[in-house]
């Protein structure tokens, strides 16, 4: 399986909470040894389970972007934190009173800003627009498509220091398959709605029918990784069973040949 499943040794220092934290408001910067030892610096969310999908979000949607050729974190694993030891540093809600671990997300900060980072509002247009115009906004935008994801917003793409953009946080992926049997929801923030407000007619059209194109990978893509996620979804699970057909199921559908441009209606 390609995402480490690494435990509470591996989380070795505090390095403080980001500035926008999220939806999960245990997310802090730790440094994580990998299962070779090397430090990384991570984001980490801890994820009680079962309360939340978001654990099983985040490992798929990791899984699943590095084989649609989406840029994504470099590392990113399952680790397990002592929540005594964390509480010394954030205080956390009162759901974590009773654990003494808890499973979370980790993935490794990609060195770079997000797009929503600038401190000028014309620095900040003029950054949306070259993203929105840029292929990896395209494949982003189809990747969220494909994966049912809610929440895409300018805070969770980063622009790389090592060039183009990677997307981060893919908790709020399969939407309707997993967060709203949970019966937890959220409003959509979607890049293909942000492109419709900042393109023109033609530019907005021209970012659909990539968005098309890169979607036509999306088959391979999910056959590459159906064995990782099938494992991914045993693993973290508690009753695995009911979902994992409709998870399958789901990708598998939205991956085909021609689901998002008929969705989209336009010509590839």
């Amino acid at each position: 399986m390609s995402v480490p499943i690494l435990d509470a040794s591996a989380w070795r220092e505090y390095r403080g909470r980001p500035g926008n934290p999220g939806i999960n408001v245990s997310t802090h910067l730790a440094k994580i040894a990998d299962e070779t030892g090397k430090e990384r610096l991570c984001y980490v969310k801890l994820v009680p389970r079962p309360i939340s999908p978001a654990l099983l979000c985040e490992a798929l949607g990791w899984v699943l972007a590095g084989h649609a050729e989406v840029k994504r974190a470099e590392f990113a694993a399952i680790v397990m934190v002592d929540v005594a030891i964390l509480r010394k540093s954030q205080p956390l809600s009162p759901e974590f009173d009773t654990l003494t671990f808890c499973p979370a997300w980790c993935s490794q900060a990609v060195a770079g800003s997000a797009v929503r980072d600038q401190t000028k509002r014309m620095d900040f247009m003029a950054s949306r627009k070259a993203f929105l115009r840029a292929q990896d906004s395209r494949k982003i935008a189809a990747f969220d498509q494909w994966s049912d994801l809610r929440d895409r917003n300018f805070g969770n793409v980063i622009r790389s220091d090592k060039g183009g953009y990677a997307s981060i946080d893919h908790e709020t992926m399969l939407y309707d398959t997993l967060w709203i049997p949970a019966g937890l929801g959220f409003e959509q923030r979607c890049l293909m709605g942000q492109a419709r407000k900042a393109l023109d007619s033609r530019e907005f059209k021209r970012f659909q029918v990539d968005m098309a194109k890169a979607a036509e990978g999306h088959a391979s893509a999910f056959a590459k990784a159906k064995a990782d996620l099938e494992a991914l979804i045993e693993l973290i699970l508690d009753d695995p069973t009911p979902a994992k057909g409709s998870i399958v199921s789901t990708l598998d559908a939205r991956s085909q040949q021609g689901w998002l441009a008929n969705k989209l209606g336009v010509i590839a």
